[in-house]
């Protein structure tokens, strides 16, 4: 008897969704169904976005305090400093792409055949690893600090076989959950 199974649509920025509707991935098998859909935790982008908020308004505060200070010389033409500005948030608009594209593209993928880690390392790199099921020998979950409590998310190690890499799930959501789920298809299999 096949138990039915509620799959859920994945939102653009969901970052832990069981049985996934809409979700594909490169080299997918015809019969891999996925079974959960993770990118790490929510609140592990407070840190970049707090510096991403610094980041803007400091020249909205600072423009007086360099006219306070004469920090630039009283001949400095306004085109200067408008370059200066432009040049500011540019960088800054640079610095929250980059964080935000690392969070989004850096997925892990767990099917009913194997575990897929992808890792978006560069702009124009990224590293996938995966393992199938039968090959995992040990899952292990871990959940560290006050935030990692109380948020409920953690990280997951699941060690494979021979030279398959073993496959790290960073600072995931419900990593009991995740951990559970990967020991139900090791039992299974």
């Amino acid at each position: 008897m096949t138990e039915s199974v509620k799959h859920i649509p994945a939102r653009m920025f969901s970052t832990f969704v069981e049985h996934p509707l809409g979700i594909k991935f490169r080299g997918q098998h015809p019969q891999e169904e996925i079974l959960l859909f993770l990118r790490k935790h929510w609140i592990t982008n407070t840190g970049w976005v707090l510096v991403s908020f610094l980041l803007i308004i400091i020249p909205v505060f600072g423009l007086p305090f360099i006219d306070v200070i004469d920090l630039l010389p009283p001949t400095t033409p306004f085109g200067y400093i408008i370059v200066g500005f432009a040049f500011w948030y540019l960088v800054t608009l640079g610095y929250i792409l980059l964080n935000f594209l690392f969070w989004f593209y850096n997925v892990n993928i767990i099917t009913t055949q194997r575990i897929v880690d992808v890792d978006f390392i560069y702009l124009l790199y990224n590293e996938i690893s995966s393992t199938v099921i039968g090959n995992v020998e040990d899952v292990t979950y871990k959940r560290a600090g006050l935030l990692g409590s109380l948020f409920d998310y953690g990280n997951v190690f699941v060690q494979t076989a021979g030279s398959d890499p073993n496959i790290e799930f960073l600072s995931v959501p419900h990593p009991s959950t995740v951990s559970r789920i990967i020991t139900g298809l090791l039992q299974r299999s």
